[in-house]
């Protein structure tokens, strides 16, 4: 009995310290909310709300901005060109359409392989059109992500959050998109033809080159035309090593349309992170409210 009237004698003591009075009377006015908040690092659950609601805004922001007309093709930041592997072909190519004698060759005569201009407008008027349409389909994976680890990415880098959603999401938002991207492929017009039109057109050419480069007759008339001035040097030797493209570039713009995307809300992130205008609503404010005090 004489060690469990010391346990009790010690509880008791306890009990009535100033520390466990501060405690109870905390519990009582509802400020132990605050203690906890404090001893957890400052509210995990209010951070992610607050980094949800910061990629929410830039992608509402980077969506509207970039489905203007020009918003992908008058930014150099975002504009798509041409793919990499027909970039150094392309004029070759739009040279060569030019000439009968190969057309003839060809039987593609009349073909006429649009500029790199009207190709590059195209295909960022394509992201245009599809850029609105990704909004859902981004928050559903905002809204779907885990933020766990909100804390440090709320105090890392500039574009931490947007970082993080890039490398969580990509995929699935790549595999969400495509059927936007395709739509706009196929309906968005210049001068009647769309960007799908215009690059088959290309594709097919080139491709049709590729299969009959060894033939003797292409190889006088290209001859020919570079003796006669119209085939370039340069465009001679690219021809000479001509390799196939693809006619589906569907997968190429929705990566480069998204990709355009998350520099934008990266950039708009930036813009929260420095600047408390850019801070729309109370959630933004209490919580990027932290990294002032820093």
């Amino acid at each position: 009995m004489g060690l469990l009237n010391d346990v009790f004698s010690t509880i008791n003591k306890v009990a009535q310290s100033d520390a466990a009075k501060e405690i109870i009377s905390s519990i009582n006015n509802g400020s132990a909310k605050d203690i906890l908040n404090s001893i957890n690092g400052g509210g995990g659950i209010d951070i992610a709300a607050g980094l949800k609601s910061a990629l929410k805004v830039g992608i509402e922001t980077a969506a509207a901005n970039l489905g203007k007309k020009d918003g992908f093709l008058a930014d150099a930041a975002v504009r798509i060109g041409i793919p990499e592997e027909a970039l150094t072909i392309f004029n070759a190519v739009q040279s060569i359409s030019q000439n009968q004698a190969i057309n003839s060759i060809l039987n593609t005569s009349g073909v006429s392989i649009p500029t790199s201009e009207t190709v590059v407008t195209l295909l960022n008027r394509a992201a245009e059109d599809a850029a609105p349409k990704s909004v859902d389909i981004f928050a559903d994976a905002i809204t779907g992500m885990s933020m766990g680890d909100a804390k440090n990415i709320l105090f890392g880098a500039d574009n931490a959050a947007t970082t993080y959603l890039k490398e969580n999401t990509f995929g699935q938002l790549q595999n969400a998109f495509i059927p936007s991207i395709t739509s706009s492929l196929s309906s968005v017009q210049i001068a009647n033809t769309t960007p799908n039109q215009a690059w088959a057109t290309f594709a097919t050419y080139n491709n049709k080159l590729v299969e009959v480069m060894d033939s003797s007759s292409i190889k006088s008339a290209l001859e020919l035309a570079r003796m006669t001035g119209f085939l370039k040097d340069e465009y001679f030797e690219l021809l000479r090593g001509i390799k196939p493209v693809t006619s589906d570039l569907s997968n190429y713009i929705t990566d480069k349309a998204l990709t355009g995307l998350f520099t934008k809300v990266s950039e708009k992130e930036y813009d929260i992170r420095h600047n408390a205008g850019a801070r729309v609503n109370d959630v933004l404010k209490s919580v990027f409210g932290q990294l002032d005090k820093r």
